[in-house]
């Protein structure tokens, strides 16, 4: 057996341990179950993607199936664009891209099922060539390469974007840079199997070529980032007490506040009265500067008391203020509103707006001047 062929069977190792370590972890990644099954999925996959080339290299692709993880490609953008969505807490509709997936994938695999009479990888590429499909599946990998490496993007750009709920410590700080450069590595990997396929095209030997290094490539890319998710304080984005590390939780549970409830009070007192919603940028320091409590104590004593994370307390001051102000004779317009009561996009006021009251911002005022 070539040596390179001993690649995917490497990455197949690393992605089944990986994977183990993932779904069988009780500490990382917060109280989201979805966030710890999407990030496994997506090792699942890869980890047979690994399998599929190990198994077609080292029978020289005499089997019926190769090429089988070619047909589930497009969802990995998906995951990965959607597993980036709940970390950062943005809201995703997913039952409407669920049918958009849907649709994508019986539209591939209908557009497969003529290849699958073929018997082997040798006699696969050779009825390609001489029917003349292998254009079609040539712009096929392009179309759905470029989907994945949109999404890729949207992530990493999404993920750079997001507000964080704390100042991030040293420590936390480095995770958060590996976790971006990890990010931007997957597109610029991406990009250049786009692009060697691109120049070289759809052939056996670059095929062949393609299995020996991308398995081992995206093996060490998962590895790394999911090793330092798995590490990355989920707690920075949701503010959420139930997101620390369960060790954290009870080193609090045990500590001085025995009641939350007096210093919730003065939570509301300080954010109400000073009007600290206003800023776009607030974080948890700010009210634990003022109170003289500990970030956890803050986050806990919200979370406790009025069963919402800090963001989504917050956002209920904002979404009054707003409502306030929508009602006025002459008001402003609803971006101008959504920036002055301390959202930074409309899109997300307009989440924030229909979480709380189950209108839209527009809806709101028709119904009110009935």
């Amino acid at each position: 057996m070539d040596a390179l062929n001993i690649t995917p069977l490497l990455s197949l190792t690393v992605g089944v341990f990986l994977f183990a370590f993932i779904v069988f972890r009780k500490s990382g990644l917060g109280r989201n179950k979805r966030l710890r099954y999407v990030l496994a999925t997506l090792v699942f996959y890869f980890t047979f993607v690994s399998f599929d080339y190990y198994v077609t290299l080292s029978e020289s692709g005499n089997n019926w199936y190769f090429g089988i993880s070619y047909m589930f490609y497009h969802l990995v953008g998906f995951l990965f664009y959607y597993f980036i969505a709940l970390l950062i807490k943005l809201p995703v509709a997913f039952k409407k891209w669920l049918f958009i997936v849907i649709g994508v994938t019986l539209l591939r695999w209908s557009f497969f099922y003529p290849l699958l009479e073929y018997e082997n990888m040798d006699t696969f590429f050779a009825s390609l060539k001489s029917s003349g499909y292998d254009e079609w599946l040539f712009l096929e990998y392009l179309l759905v390469s470029l989907l994945n490496i949109s999404f890729f993007f949207l992530a990493f750009y999404r993920f750079r974007q997001a507000p964080t709920m704390m100042i991030l410590d040293k420590d936390e700080r480095l995770k958060y840079k590996w976790a971006k450069l990890i990010l931007i590595t997957l597109v610029i990997l991406q990009l250049g199997l786009f692009i060697n396929l691109l120049v070289n095209g759809y052939t056996l030997d670059t095929y062949q070529v393609s299995m020996k290094f991308e398995s081992l490539l995206i093996a060490i890319f998962f590895f790394i980032f999911a090793y330092s998710i798995m590490h990355f304080p989920v707690f920075a984005f949701s503010g959420d007490f139930e997101d620390l590390p369960e060790a954290t939780q009870k080193k609090y549970a045990k500590s001085s506040l025995k009641d939350s409830s007096e210093l919730f009070h003065k939570i509301g007192t300080l954010v109400k009265e000073e009007q600290l919603y206003l800023d776009f940028d607030l974080k948890l320091n700010t009210l634990s500067e003022k109170l003289g409590a500990s970030l956890h104590h803050i986050s806990q004593a919200i979370n406790q008391n009025s069963g919402m994370s800090f963001p989504d307390f917050i956002n209920s001051f904002r979404i009054e203020e707003a409502k306030k102000r929508l009602l006025m004779p002459k008001p402003d317009t609803i971006f101008a509103i959504s920036l002055d009561v301390g959202f930074n996009s409309k899109a997300a006021f307009y989440t924030a707006f229909k979480k709380v009251t189950s209108q839209t911002p527009t809806e709101f005022k028709k119904a009110s001047k009935v």
